[in-house]
């Protein structure tokens, strides 16, 4: 009980307008539960729905600024937004304007014209792209409202909402945002999302909301109340469809936007004329008001329906390119003069799409429902040109740009326009003049060297053409006999296989027997500067069931001297996917996918072989534009590594111990 007071006393000092709002909220839905009810929408729960989203308005914003500020700008957008609209509209009732003179009889406050202001203040306070969906969200709903319910509330609520633009520097400074802007894909998909979404609000609360009216409430009134919930849902999926950039949404909203055009039209306007009930001539000025109303409830649906086809090849998505010929004579300019990075040379596999910046720099990436994920960091000598460049390229292709296992150079730069940043595993790097093979840490290492000169086991350096024909036989009998092994198809995208050690510039590593039996195969890709050989990376590790102990240690050991034998500087191990960051866990998607994989792939026990080399190790980072991506992400992501995987490969991999 102590606990439970100690808390609320703790929660009174933090949010004492949220919880007085509660509390004034709760007496006097007892006294009165219709009091202050939302636009009267048939029910009391309607405004017990404006009255939550009130109170968590204010909590929002006294948890990230203050309750003083929460206080300073509610009250002063409220009252800007309600003088202003009640002013307006008297001032047109005035003049005999009947639309000013009907919504002059509601209220001109309800809780959420307070919501409105305070939600659009609070965005000042986000991130940039978090900034514009909120503002997004609550002007839709703004405009929907006024377009479909035309009450002096409504009026009152989206003047109060842009009032709180200015307002809600009042006492802080806003958080500025960079100069980062969504694409004009981006923007025109916005748009078009918000026209389908309007038209469906006014289609699903025309029939529950009989004292709307709003032009599009004679919309919602002209369609039959069976059709219409249909109608509704077919726009909000379209809307769906079209912020994710499927043909399928202009298809599907053109279609439903014409029908309900169409049919406003015919209720309206033809129905009344055979019928004899327009007259054209002497209209007074309200049938003419009237009549213009009737056109507009009609043409607005028709308007949206135009302007979905007009803007339609903005924000379809398309398919990624194909890379050509002269696109991989572009990356091999790139990756001798940049490619120094850990997975710079993986944007050469067969599989990836490829970008180049006017200033050379190359991005490869993989397009998957509609997720446009890297290979790693950008080759270029300007991170943070080609990292802005390519985000602008996705979103000008209908596509969300993911840059994955990025390290924190490229991650920080992401972070500071505004991008949500999560880690996704580490990347471990030796620095070659500092490797030894003394002290007890190394003990292993020592172990496996000495064992391998015992038993006269050989480390070749070599490539897979240059190779002995029974030892790439040998060389494909084991890369075929692990995938074989495994409970779940054999990863891509940032793991290499059989496909990959083909590469003429990509050197192997292999541990051979006295018997000439190969036990560890082991690739190495090679990273560039300045047109230089500077290091290798490791990537492809098969290792013999009947290998000696330690045979794969003695292998990468091996790779290291040589690496010191040619004056090299770095050797990296490559990353480990899903592997904690020191000091923290790894993200949400990361927990759910190690669950999932780690009994076929074996991350953990990766990382801890890596550990044995006394490697340093870098953060690996996946960035995307916000949080609400999330969900898209992590499927797309898994589909990525695993295209082969089945959903009954999946249960099986979970229910087998591992």
């Amino acid at each position: 009980m102590r606990h439970v007071l100690s808390r609320l006393a703790r929660s009174s000092l933090r949010y004492p307008l949220s919880l007085a709002l509660a509390a004034a909220a709760l007496g006097a839905g007892v006294a009165r539960a219709t009091w202050a009810s939302e636009v009267e929408l048939q029910g009391a729960h309607f405004s017990v729905l404006s009255w939550i989203l009130l109170i968590v308005s204010v909590a929002t914003a006294e948890r990230l600024v203050s309750s003083r500020w929460a206080f300073s700008v509610a009250a002063a957008a409220t009252a800007a937004g309600v003088v202003a609209a009640w002013g307006v509209l008297s001032a047109a009732a005035a003049l005999g304007e009947p639309m000013s003179q009907e919504a002059l009889g509601y209220q001109v406050w309800t809780p959420s014209v307070t919501s409105a202001a305070l939600l659009v203040a609070v965005s000042s306070r986000l991130r940039p792209a978090p900034r514009r969906t909120l503002r997004w969200v609550v002007g839709t709903g703004v405009v929907a409202l006024l377009l479909m319910s035309g009450h002096a509330s409504d009026v009152a609520r989206i003047l109060a909402a842009l009032a709180a633009v200015p307002v809600a520097t009042i006492g802080r400074p806003a958080v500025l945002g960079t100069d980062w802007r969504p694409s004009v894909q981006t923007r025109w998909r916005s748009v078009l999302a918000s026209i389908l979404v309007i038209v469906a609000s006014a289609l699903a609360l025309g029939s529950v909301s009989p004292n709307a009216t709003g032009v599009l409430a004679w919309t919602g009134a002209a369609i039959d109340p069976i059709a219409a919930p249909i109608a509704s849902v077919l726009l909000v999926v379209s809307a769906v469809l079209i912020m994710r950039g499927r043909i399928l949404g202009v298809i599907l909203g053109g279609t439903a936007l014409a029908a309900v055009a169409a049919n406003t039209a015919i209720e309206w306007i033809v129905r009344p004329m055979l019928d004899g009930e327009i007259i054209w001539r002497g209209l007074t000025g309200e049938e003419a008001e009237l009549l213009i109303m009737v056109l507009l409830s009609g043409g607005l649906p028709a308007l949206a329906a135009l302007l979905l086809a007009l803007g339609a090849r903005k924000v379809v998505r398309r398919p990624a390119p194909v890379a050509t010929a002269v696109d991989r004579r572009r990356l091999h300019a790139a990756l001798k003069a940049s490619g120094d990075t850990t997975f710079a040379h993986m944007a050469t596999w067969a599989g990836n799409s490829l970008w180049f910046g006017a200033d050379g720099s190359a991005v490869a990436y993989r397009v998957r429902d509609g997720i446009a994920f890297t290979v790693g960091d950008p080759i270029s000598d300007d991170p943070r040109l080609a990292l802005r460049s390519f985000a602008a390229f996705c979103e000008s292709r209908g596509w969300t740009p993911v840059f994955y296992s990025i390290h924190d150079e490229s991650a920080s730069v992401l972070q500071a326009e505004g991008w949500t940043r999560i880690p996704v595993g580490t990347d471990a790097v030796i620095d070659v003049e500092d490797f030894t093979l003394s002290g007890r840490r190394r003990t292993d290492l020592r172990t496996a060297v000495n064992r391998a000169g015992r038993e006269r086991v050989s480390a070749v350096w070599t490539t897979y053409a240059d190779a002995a024909p029974s030892v790439r036989e040998q060389i494909d009998a084991l890369c075929a006999g692990w995938a074989d092994d495994k409970r779940l198809p054999e990863m891509g995208f940032t793991l290499g296989g059989l496909a990959e050690l083909t590469d003429p510039e990509v050197r192997l590593m292999l541990a051979i027997g006295a018997d000439g039996r190969v036990q560890v195969v082991t690739s190495w890709l090679p990273l560039h500067r300045d047109g230089e050989l500077v290091g290798w990376t490791l990537d492809v590790m098969r290792r013999d069931r009947s290998a000696m102990p330690g045979a794969m240690e003695f292998a990468i050991v091996s790779a290291v001297q040589q690496a010191a034998a040619d004056g090299l500087k770095t050797i990296g191990l490559s990353g480990t996917p899903l592997a904690a960051h020191e000091g923290q866990q790894v993200g949400w998607l990361s927990r759910r996918m190690s669950r999932l994989l780690e009994p076929s792939y074996g991350f953990s026990s990766l990382e801890r072989f890596k550990a044995k080399f006394g490697a340093r190790h870098e953060a690996l980072w996946m960035s995307y534009p916000q949080p609400l991506h999330l969900p898209r992400i992590g499927p797309a992501l898994l589909r990525t590594y695993v295209p082969s995987l089945k959903l009954t490969q999946v249960v099986r991999a979970l229910r087998v111990p591992s």
